[in-house]
């Protein structure tokens, strides 16, 4: 074979493939030893001798010099030390290492050098990979890091929202602005059925905090200013954790004490927040003028009009809305106080934080308390312990509900309301909408009647270690590591009795109130409630791993075994009081005793016993290997299915190693890599393979004879065979830095195939006669894919400007291949014919993308005409169109528009293109950093709620002030009484295009000059104006902000703070 020819195809293609800009300076990609080459008798030259050594001043073997703008070369020996003929007229050479920054060298005037290795941070950046850490040239994983500093001054509800939009691959959603909702995060796309989530199963990653298993409420509380580092594993290298990893690992390592004097830090911030974007919402006047047209179209009673006089006192309405009476903005503060210190022997850290949200109600408000400490000491030579102790405190007060469902609702009487109702007449609440009929509320009357729901979660930890290297056996390090955690929970609502006011109305339809109260409606008996609920936990881990690195010559090789039991319990008790018998006692006994109702009891437990271990090998750090495994057993599954094994294998190729590549000297360090293994799932509710049963003990759930008895009632049937989920995951990337480190590349494409995913039927539709829930069973397959593409570029320019921009990109995609479905559920139209469809991209299948095909508004009586003349028989729910009205595609081409109709509307409804982007400069004292988010195309769909047409209980966002009447023909929107709206059904009508973008949050920093800190004895000190969901520069809608999925829930909020950090 014609090695030399085969060589330079191959690599002439790959580089083409995998390094575009290669093409911008024409290259040879012959191989070449690096050996020292022969100069011409003409050239004159000179000896050079010198010695390369590694930031610690120790020798480095295998360094690369060469002769700038030459091939010839040499490398260094064992003992760092190289020799090289220089041409007299070219006397620059250049020095490089894996790992550290390429350095040109000018030695004119020199016959001798010694010369200190830099480190390449970005190579070298020491990554935490699951019971150890690594250096990012040596991962063979999608490993992705996030540096706390740069999120810390974020105003973000919690640093789970920091993260949004700053890692590829990693989803951040929030449920509602609300003071202390859910903050998910996922990554790739992991996926949870929602009746499966019912179960304990869920879509979110495992977080690890300091080596131990923990929660997100966990990871939520932690003060980012408190943390060293958060790493997230995407691919098959969380195999390390078994059966946990499958759905992603968040690693995260709080500080530790540094050696030094004693040091005092503050990091704090004061702000004030209010939603993004306010509701727009019809006035009085413009509800009342469109209602008018309604009832003319409809040819209603005259006494549903709102009369000539009626429609001038609404233009100079005298009420507020109920939204504008209650809704205010808010106040938003965190404070961290740390202290370090400690000799070479012993370390110490401790640090407390506190931070307080406000809710945009009255009474509502979350706190977070905090406290980290721990020390570290050595004990005797290669023996140290470190101990760290943790505790938090959550404390969220509400007046009317913690719930994001029922916190909704009252959202939404806000906002719907008629603005034409007064929320209070004279100081008493109006009693709307027929309160008997149990339908709306007034909002203020509750938050004033002393409701108040509140929950009070704490957890703590203790996690202790010890860690010995001995010296005597170089490389070898055993680890044992316990920690012990306990969590509790306690909370209560109440909602006593209060007053309602029904006033005297007026006007030609009786809408409007007058002064005068006519009766009054007391909110009482079995609308009373107090409702206690109590939780608590405990678990413990330990593991022990052992591990040994050594370098034999060119070959590096690394083992890591170990082992680890973890045990978890937990149990909770809520129930329920009615019918307040002794007036302003928040207690239960003061409350009807007879209608006491428990509200179910929980105990959870499981244990979990693991052996792992992970294998490493390079050569020259040029080739490497990397093998994973674990075997995992689980209490949660009976016998035969206890034990789950989960191996990954792992290769890497660092290219820019090879001799070939090193005249590319604008590409700094390319690295190929590739991983595939099998990874679990266990995290669903224990003991599911076994019968449950309900007590009851109140005599309502089985009748003996016509006697109702005490019965003892079976639950979810059980499923013996249940097991592990399995996702077999295959992962290529390339890393690739570019103009000595300046530019960054980095590409990795992702495929998954999930087999046995937890799966659940809907307990609705599973037949009735069985007397028991749908079980779970491990039936699900779905298939996944993605790629992801990071671009960054640091510089810092003569005049002494930094700056470091990184921007991140992706497409994904999935599809199921087999779902469980109960019997009925395949005919029920709440399912749609979509839900059975297998084997079909998610992109395209989902529940926003099902509905009809929009084909024209018909906006004169001739457009009907016209339209009737050609589809005689068309009707539309029964209905012959109207002017106003939208028609649609007749799919099943029966003539007529019905269910039937609804289809697939768009073959994808994913954007083509979005991206994360940050952006920082830095200018000697002052810095900005900034957060965006941009996404093209795709589809974004009005909520079902703003297709409802408005009644006189219900007002609907402004925008309906543009639809279609005989004096706007030209409307945006059709009638009210669309047919096809009044059905709600969704139709391609209502989709927008998805294009976005957006600034989520940006840093103003000032470090104040030495010379003043020193005057003060203030170590450091700086100023920052921040805020976060600052700006929406394009949007689908005007009414609402795009990471609100609804107008209709407490909306997105906008936080702008100041704050201070100083050290002593």
């Amino acid at each position: 074979m014609n090695y030399q020819f085969f060589t330079r195809t191959l690599l002439k293609s790959s580089i083409k493939l995998l390094c575009p800009l290669m093409a911008l300076a024409p290259i040879s990609l012959y191989p070449h030893s690096l050996t020292e080459r022969p100069i011409l008798l003409t050239t004159k030259f000179a000896g050079i001798t010198g010695r390369v050594l590694d930031p610690d001043g120790k020798p480095v073997h295998g360094a690369t010099i060469l002769v700038k703008g030459s091939k010839a070369g040499v490398k260094t020996g064992e003992d760092g030390v190289f020799h090289i003929n220089l041409p007299t007229d070219n006397q620059v050479i250049i020095v490089s290492y894996i790992g550290y920054k390429v350095q040109e060298i000018d030695m004119t005037g020199k016959t001798s050098i010694t010369i200190r290795l830099e480190s390449n941070t970005s190579i070298d950046e020491v990554v935490v990979v699951g019971y150890g850490t690594k250096k990012r040239g040596e991962v063979l994983g999608a490993v992705a890091s996030v540096d706390p500093k740069e999120i810390q001054d974020i105003p973000a509800a919690n640093i789970a929202a920091a993260l949004r939009d700053r890692v590829a691959g990693l989803g951040v959603s929030e449920s509602s602005g609300r003071p202390g909702a859910a903050v998910t995060l996922n990554v790739r796309n992991a996926f949870a059925s929602d009746q499966a989530k019912l179960q304990g199963v869920t879509n979110e990653p495992l977080y690890v905090i300091d080596g131990i298993i923990s929660t997100s409420d966990v990871f939520e509380n932690l003060d980012a200013s408190m943390v060293e580092n958060i790493s997230i594993l995407k691919d098959a290298s969380a195999a390390i954790y078994g059966a946990s990893g499958a759905k992603g690992v968040i690693l995260v390592t709080t500080k530790r004490g540094q050696a030094g004097k004693p040091q005092l830090s503050y990091n704090g911030y004061i702000g004030i927040s209010d939603a993004t974007v306010k509701p727009k919402m019809l006035s009085a006047y413009q509800h009342a003028k469109l209602l008018n047209e309604t009832y003319a179209l409809n040819n209603a009673q005259p006494t549903s009009f709102f009369s000539d006089e009626d429609l001038a006192y609404l233009k100079t309405n005298p009420y507020k809305s109920w939204y504008d009476e209650l809704w205010k903005s808010s106040k938003m503060e965190r404070h961290n106080l740390s202290i370090s210190g400690g000799s070479e022997k012993v370390t110490f850290f401790a640090g407390g934080s506190y931070q307080k949200e406000d809710g945009n109600y009255a009474g509502m408000n979350q706190q977070k308390y905090s406290f980290r400490s721990g020390f570290n000491a050595e004990i005797i030579d290669g023996l140290k312990a470190d101990v760290a102790f943790n505790v938090n405190n959550t404390k969220t007060n509400s007046q009317n509900s913690l719930s994001d469902d029922r916190d909704q609702n009252f959202y939404q009487t806000l906002i719907t309301t008629p603005q034409w109702v007064p929320i209070q007449i004279d100081g008493l609440p109006v009693n709307f909408n027929n309160i008997n009929a149990n339908s709306n509320t007034n909002p203020l009357a509750i938050i004033n009647s002393g409701y108040y729901q509140k929950q009070n979660n704490s957890n703590y930890s203790i996690n202790a270690s010890l860690n010995y290297a001995p010296k005597a056996l170089k490389g070898f390090n055993a680890r044992i590591q316990v920690s012990h955690s306990g969590t509790s929970s306690s909370g209560q609502e109440y909602l006593p009795a209060y007053d309602l006011y029904d006033f005297v109305r007026r006007g030609n339809n009786n809408l409007l109130y007058t002064n005068t109260v006519n009766s009054t409606f007391r909110m009482d008996g079995n609308k009373t409630k107090i409702a206690p609920s109590l939780g608590k936990g405990s678990s413990y881990q330990g593991n022990l791993v052992l591990q040994y690195a050594n370098t034999f010559g060119d070959h590096n090789m690394a083992v890591m075994l170990g082992a680890e039991q973890s045990a978890s319990n937990s149990e909770g008790l809520s129930a329920y009081w009615t019918n307040q018998q002794l007036l302003n006692l928040d207690e239960y006994w003061a409350f009807d005793q007879s209608t006491f109702t428990n509200n179910g009891r929980s105990i959870e437990e499981a244990v979990k016993r693991s052996v792992f271990g992970r294998f490493n090998y390079d050569y020259k750090k040029k080739y490497l290997v990397e093998v994973i495994t674990r075997l995992d057993a689980s209490s949660r599954f009976a016998k035969g299915n206890i034990w789950g094994l989960f191996p990954t294998v792992a290769t890497g190729w660092v290219v820019s190693e090879e001799n070939f590549f090193k005249e590319l000297n604008y590409i700094s360090y390319l690295k190929v890599r590739a991983n595939y293994g099998l990874v679990g799932e266990d995290r669903v509710n224990a003991r599911l393979w076994q019968d449950r049963f309900s007590v009851d003990l109140v005599n309502t759930g089985y009748l003996y004879g016509e006697t109702p008895v005490a019965s003892l009632n079976p639950t979810i049937i059980a499923n013996p065979d249940i097991s592990w989920e399995k996702h077999r995951t295959f992962n290529f990337g390339i890393e690739s830095r570019w103009f000595d480190n300046k530019l960054s590349f980095g590409f990795e494409y992702y495929f998954r195939d999930s087999y046995d995913v937890f799966d659940k039927g809907n307990d609705e539709n599973f037949p009735m006669y069985a007397g028991f829930k749908a079980p779970v069973v491990n039936y699900q397959k779905r298939k996944g894919w993605g790629t992801e593409f990071s671009l960054g570029y640091q510089n810092t320019f003569s005049n002494g400007l930094k700056l470091s921009t990184n921007m991140n990109f992706g497409y994904s995609g999935s599809y199921t291949t087999q779902m469980f479905f109960n019997k009925f559920q395949l005919y029920d139209f709440s399912y749609p014919d979509w839900k059975v469809e297998m084997g079909t991209d998610s992109r395209k299948y989902n529940t926003g993308n099902y509905g009809l095909i929009y084909v024209d508004m018909l906006r004169t009586q001739q457009d009907v005409d016209n339209f009737l003349a050609k589809n005689p028989n068309y009707t539309i729910d029964g209905k012959v169109p109207q002017v106003g009205w939208t028609v649609y595609e007749d799919t099943n081409g029966d003539g007529k528009i019905t269910e039937k109709d609804l289809t697939t509307m768009f073959e994808n409804t994913s954007p083509i293109f979005s991206t994360g982007v940050t952006i920082g400069l830095a200018y000697k004292s002052f810095s900005l950093n900034t957060n965006f988010r941009a996404v093209f195309g795709g589809k974004a769909f009005y909520e079902s709620q703003a297709m409802t047409a408005p009644t006189d209980k219900v007002n609907v966002p402004s925008f309906w002030e543009d639809h279609w009447s005989l004096d706007n023909p030209d409307g945006r929107f059709p009638r009210y009484d669309d047919a096809a709206m009044m059905r709600k059904w969704n139709s391609t009508f209502w989709a927008k295009d998805g294009t976005t973008i957006r600034i989520n949050n940006m840093v103003f920093n000032w470090s104040v000059p030495k010379n003043f800190t020193d005057k003060i004895n203030v170590r450091s000190l700086k100023l920052m104006l921040s805020g976060n969901n600052l700006w929406t520069i394009v949007a689908p809608f005007k009414h609402r902000d795009p990471y609100s999925s609804s107008l209709y829930n407490y909306p997105t909020i906008r936080t702008i703070s100041f704050g201070l950090n100083f050290g002593i």
